[in-house]
């Protein structure tokens, strides 16, 4: 179980972002409803069902009807976000707002759980990574990871601040995840800008 509340929290919110994001991408590239809404709980899933196996608890998030319940709310979410003027925008802020709580909390629910630094980076980055994949894979796209070279590092290197301010600056388990969360957000807004500037 989650040693801090808020962890849980910002748990069950990056399940719901990251469902939301596939759901958006879904619909907005033609797919049905239903399709997309079983696509988004793949997505949504993915990321604690991964983190926690690696833990040795592979079945938490199954048994736990709230983090299903948190990725059918993301579908609904991202397929009303699809019909938005800007979709493409919306997903981009879904997915990275997913990737960032993903990252923080696979990151620093390592280290509550004694993994080394590098097993907490490792980790982190695995479980935000997890759902994005599943998404483009399924959707016959290019994975991010491979096409955005801000997409892993960001999470990277939000999985490090997290570490830095868990282990040497003493912040609670949340402050580490939102600082996390904040890298990435910050580190997707560049590549955003530069990807305007390039015309995406």
């Amino acid at each position: 179980m989650m040693q801090d509340p808020l962890l849980y929290v910002f748990d069950l919110a990056a399940s719901f972002m990251l469902a939301a994001a596939a759901s958006c991408r879904a619909r907005n590239g033609g797919a049905h409803f239903s399709g997309a809404a079983v696509l988004a709980c793949l997505a949504g899933l993915a990321a604690p069902l991964l983190r926690d196996a690696l833990l040795g608890h592979p079945v938490l998030a199954l048994n736990r009807g709230d983090y299903l319940a948190a990725a059918v709310a993301g579908a609904v979410a991202g397929t009303l976000a699809a019909r938005l003027g800007h979709a493409w925008r919306a997903f981009y802020w879904l997915d990275s707002l997913g990737l960032g709580l993903a990252a923080g909390v696979g990151g620093v629910r390592g280290a509550v759980f004694g993994l080394g630094v590098v097993g907490c980076l490792v980790l982190g980055v695995l479980t935000a990574l997890a759902g994005g994949l599943v998404r483009d894979v399924a959707l016959g796209d290019t994975a991010r990871l491979v096409e955005e070279d801000s997409y892993a590092t960001a999470a990277a290197l939000g999985v490090m601040l997290a570490l830095v301010a868990l282990l040497y600056g003493g912040m609670p388990l949340w402050a580490c995840v939102l600082a996390c969360c904040g890298l990435v957000l910050v580190l997707r807004s560049l590549r955003l800008r530069k990807g305007l500037q390039g015309g995406i």
